[in-house]
């Protein structure tokens, strides 16, 4: 369902094959920009890909074994980073946070940057915290520099929005020093001439900056989703009332927590949150939980952190008493979301018999040249190495047959299970369209653009 990883998966096989960056078989709809960036995705993540492609080729398996090794070094980072914070207790409840959260749990089964994201970022804000501990503003450490440089860079190639880091990095050293250490010029110099490299040789970032759109309504409408969003953090599949009243008494502890530090520390980790949320909250498209994902660690160490302060003057029976009950409620929402997640619906797969059937018949019966159209444009792309385009959700079906046109679109592909807006085309007399294809998740329909008069849809017989 999730359509992201056939982009990853396509650029990490041209760049082990030596094919361009950018050719991955995906036509953009200027209606439906929100879709993906039409040049494609940052490279760091299908740099990673790349080699288990080269050895393994189209091993999905493979390649969530990396992304779920890049969990891991994360979580090793973020004990490191929270380390003279809080004491021990307060990081093993912060691992078990993360590490058996289901938003994390879930992105197990996908193939996306998130998992590299949160291991370059936290690592780069490690370095960062260690590196300031004794940093003289004079000195140019520039073995540590460049280290810096390449984490913050990574995080950014992964995922635009990590410019947030090297912003962080700026604000927090101009607070501690009054005015830029060497240090970090020799990081943010670095740092520009590896984005520089990037945006001449393989990809730039316009795409994302076209999405940004700043106004008070959007700004509001953004924060409110976010903030909504931010709740089902601790979805517990059996009560709505007890996951919002938790999540309220969570995030209150976590922004005391925030300002606290914030106000004391100034540290890079306060300003990268205020700075990713900043550009979370102005970016067009909202993307769910999946957007706040890189800020919940930092959210569970506060909470936890202001946590432990309170009940650090209270007896030792009470203060245990407390962990204990807050112990046992994110335990019993832990339980109740995979519960909850073990009820759910299956979702189309492409490992699905059904899919795998249209796959072959697609590449069996439609030229490399045809133009096919789907909802999910990328995912049909990689497995069937044709060209396709996606319609937008907000287009009229004249806007949908112009842009048809103007693409000399072929096949179109429709699953039921998939909503999308080209269901009011087969279901409407915009064009003709002749059924060739079908098993019991897919319909695969010939275009007739012929002309410009409408015809009625046909079944082959």
């Amino acid at each position: 369902m999730a359509d992201d990883f056939a982009a990853y998966v396509m650029h990490g096989a041209n760049l082990a094959e030596g094919r361009p960056y950018t050719a991955i078989h995906f036509i953009p709809n200027p209606e439906a920009m929100w879709l993906a960036p039409a040049q494609g995705y940052p490279p760091v993540y299908p740099l990673l890909l790349a080699p288990v492609y080269k050895l393994y080729g189209l091993n999905l398996k493979a390649m969530k074994i990396l992304t779920v090794s890049c969990f891991g070094i994360f979580l090793i980072a973020y004990v490191l980073l929270i380390e003279r914070v809080l004491p021990l207790g307060a990081r093993l409840a912060a691992i078990v946070l993360v590490g058996f959260n289901a938003a994390f749990w879930e992105q197990r089964n996908y193939l996306l940057s998130e998992f590299p994201y949160l291991m370059f970022s936290f690592c780069a804000l490690l370095v960062a915290q260690r590196v300031y501990r004794d940093l003289d503003p004079g000195s140019w450490r520039l073995r540590s520099a460049v280290g810096l440089a390449v984490l913050v860079y990574c995080a950014y190639g992964t995922r635009t929005i990590g410019i947030a880091l090297l912003f962080a990095l700026i604000l927090a050293d101009l607070l501690k020093n009054k005015r830029p250490s060497n240090f970090l010029i020799a990081v943010t110099a670095f740092t520009l001439l590896l984005i520089i490299l990037q945006t001449v040789v393989v990809i730039s970032p316009r795409s994302y900056l076209d999405a940004v759109h700043l106004s008070a309504g959007a700004i509001y409408r953004h924060a409110v989703y976010y903030g909504k969003t931010l709740s089902y953090v601790w979805l517990n599949g059996f009560s709505k009332m007890a996951q919002i009243a938790f999540a309220l008494l969570f995030t209150t502890l976590a922004g005391i927590g925030f300002i606290r530090k914030a106000w004391n520390r100034k540290s890079a980790c306060e300003f990268y949150l205020l700075i990713y949320l900043a550009i979370l909250i102005a970016w067009s498209a909202e993307i769910g939980l999946r957007g706040l994902l890189p800020l919940l660690p930092l959210y569970f160490s506060y909470a936890l952190e202001e946590i432990f302060r309170i009940l650090a003057p209270l007896g030792k029976v009470i203060r245990w008493t407390i962990i204990t009950a807050l112990c046992a409620v994110a335990v019993m929402t832990y339980l109740g979301a995979f519960r909850h997640g073990r009820r759910e619906e299956h979702l189309l797969d492409v490992q699905d018999q059904s899919a795998k059937e249209v796959f072959a018949f697609l590449r069996a019966n439609t030229q490399p040249s045809d133009v096919l159209v789907f909802p999910k444009p990328r995912t049909l792309a990689l497995f069937t190495n044709r060209n396709v385009a996606a319609l937008a959700l907000e287009e009229t079906p004249a806007q949908a047959l112009r842009f048809l046109r103007e693409i000399h679109a072929k096949f179109l592909v429709e699953s039921k299970s998939i909503a999308g807006p080209m269901q009011y085309l087969t279901g409407s007399h915009t064009m003709g369209l002749t059924e060739i294809f079908h098993n019991a998740d897919f319909q695969v329909y010939r275009i007739d653009l012929r002309d410009g008069s409408p015809a009625p849809p046909k079944t082959a017989e």
